[in-house]
């Protein structure tokens, strides 16, 4: 009696813990499944975009008024009243006339790229390398020179301030050069720079005036 008593409670504990078993490998398994098809739906979505890291303006001078910074790519543009003084990191000084507008579009040690849109302009350039201001109708290279330029309704004047040397070429690759303190060029329309010929004592002294009256304002 006792022996198959014993007997009986091995089989029940036998299919008990077979029956656990199985529960056990069901759960595991449903798991697994459900594991998988996580990773499958994981794998089927697309990738999230990785933000962009916004870059930090570079800053290439300082506007001598407010001390506001220059940065790489600004554009600087004066009223009809007053006109802009600024300051770039190789030294050169910059003033732009009333109702101007120019831009710093490169800065490097030795290369410097203004673009002048409208109105006037005053460069004292102390990069040693060469330094463009580019109009709307010819590009002005300046080599350790004070240039000044002012465009016109239907022409572009600019001249040499100093010693140094600066080289004025059309868009039809036509170009001069200025060597002589006072020496002035003329581009009419998109043609070729006229042949350099002496500023006026009057002429030059108004280009001199109107940039110094600029930068006291």
């Amino acid at each position: 009696m006792a022996f198959a008593l014993r007997r009986a409670l091995r089989v029940t504990f036998t299919l008990g813990a077979a029956l656990a078993a199985g529960l056990a490998a069901n759960s595991w398994a449903a798991d697994s499944r459900a594991a998988s098809d996580r990773i499958e739906l994981a794998a089927e979505l697309p990738a999230l975009p990785v933000a962009a890291v916004g870059t930090v303006a570079k800053v290439v001078g300082q506007e001598s008024r407010r001390g506001q910074p220059i940065t790489l790519g600004s554009r600087i543009a004066s009223g009809p009243g007053s006109g802009v003084k600024f300051a770039l990191n190789d030294r050169s000084v910059v003033i732009i006339g009333p109702n101007s507008a120019i831009s710093v579009e490169e800065f490097a040690a030795d290369r410097v790229v203004l673009r002048l849109e409208r109105g006037s302009f005053h460069l004292d350039s102390a990069n040693p390398g060469s330094v463009y201001v580019v109009l709307p109708t010819a590009t002005v290279t300046v080599r350790s020179a004070i240039v000044a330029g002012r465009i016109g309704p239907d022409s572009a004047e600019i001249g040499l301030l100093s010693a140094g040397r600066a080289e004025v070429a059309g868009f039809g690759g036509q170009s001069v050069r200025l060597d002589r303190i006072g020496d002035a060029t003329r581009v009419l329309g998109l043609g070729a720079p006229s042949q350099p010929a002496q500023l006026s004592p009057q002429a030059l002294q108004d280009m001199i005036g109107l940039t110094s009256q600029i930068a006291v304002r």
